[in-house]
């Protein structure tokens, strides 16, 4: 993937989905660097239905987010200076509006160093999701994970250093991606995964994603195994984000997919529906599905707003418990 790309693709993420539509306010050149800034507002209110318990309707703002970002040509070089915050920097719950820092790095020609997303992160063609917490978990983005790191693309491959899940490691985690784009929009993504996990071990795994135009709709499938992808997925022994990959010392595996289909019904509307399932080798019982659907409509090219039905088998944390949920949002990018 080329840098003018990938750099989009930080700008307008939604959530974990990427809008269809482009958005930035060129704010002028000087010292022959070049300003910009994008972001979105972004409200939704949701009804949940807890497994288990009772059922609730609250509404929040935090998604919202603001970035600047400056593009320097010098010496022969490209060099891109990315900021971004949202407000999920509190505590729960969500009423707590801190500023949080989701990426902040430099860019030089096709070499980045400072926090952005994972190699794994990478390693997924993301459905149109409205949801910011659980949308891609069971995949390698599963927590929507940024990472200080140092990355380098080379052709069509991106070599990821970053920043170890597991504090006590030695090494850090590596990621390798092979992207191919066809002709048609159709997409491949080739990932290997590797990281020290908690009990020593230095263990890996694979992931393919990809991405079948029908026409103007589109199918996207990704697939993982292997063992420390649980840090990666959400999904893992004893439901732990601290250490899911370790159980009983042993280092645990986990096999997953995910499918979705994009139905543009015309300009203005699209409809998703998306499938996941993780099975994971462990006595917890940790294995993992959800479902959801939703139908987006662009009032115009900036602002959007959308529907989307979700049920989950496994928590995440109080921000997202196991059951279903129903959100209405709406987003104006600029």
């Amino acid at each position: 993937m080329n840098y003018q790309h990938s750099i989009l693709a930080l700008a307008i993420t939604t959530g974990l989905g990427v809008a269809p539509a482009t958005h930035a306010l060129e704010l002028g050149e000087f010292n022959d660097t070049k300003f910009s800034i994008g972001g979105y507002f972004k409200t939704e209110a949701i009804y949940e239905k807890i497994d288990d318990g009772d059922s609730r309707i609250f509404a929040r703002a935090n998604q919202s987010r603001v970035n600047l970002k400056t593009v320097t040509q010098k010496d022969g070089h490209t060099i891109v200076g990315f900021v971004e915050g949202d407000f999920y920097g509190g505590s729960y719950p969500a009423e707590n509006n801190d500023l949080r820092l989701r990426h902040a790095f430099i860019k030089v020609d096709q070499t980045t160093v400072g926090q952005t997303w994972t190699g794994q992160f990478w390693a997924v063609t993301y459905n149109d999701y409205l949801d910011f917490f659980a949308g891609p978990r069971g995949t390698l983005g599963g927590l929507n994970f940024r990472s200080n790191l140092i990355s380098h693309e080379a052709g069509d491959f991106r070599f990821s250093a970053q920043d170890p899940v597991n504090d006590d490691a030695d090494i850090p985690d590596v990621a390798v991606n092979y992207n191919l784009n066809f002709d048609g929009g159709h997409r491949l993504i080739l990932t290997a995964s590797g990281r020290e996990i908690e009990n020593g071990d230095f263990v890996g795994g694979g992931a393919i994603g990809s991405k079948f135009m029908i026409g103007p709709h589109s199918l996207n499938v990704n697939a993982h195994y292997g063992e420390g992808l649980g840090a990666f997925t959400a999904v893992g022994a004893n439901n732990s984000l601290t250490s899911p990959d370790v159980e009983n010392g042993e280092a645990v595996s986990q096999a997953g997919y995910d499918v979705g289909f994009r139905y543009v019904i015309n300009s203005t509307w699209r409809a998703n529906i998306a499938h996941t399932s993780v099975e994971v080798d462990d006595n917890a019982e940790t294995d993992y599905e959800a479902h959801r659907a939703n139908v987006i409509h662009n009032i115009t090219q900036d602002l959007e707003v959308g529907l989307e039905w979700r049920k989950y088998n496994l928590a995440l944390g109080p921000l997202r418990p196991d059951g279903q949920q129903v959100e209405l949002m709406a987003k104006l990018s600029f």
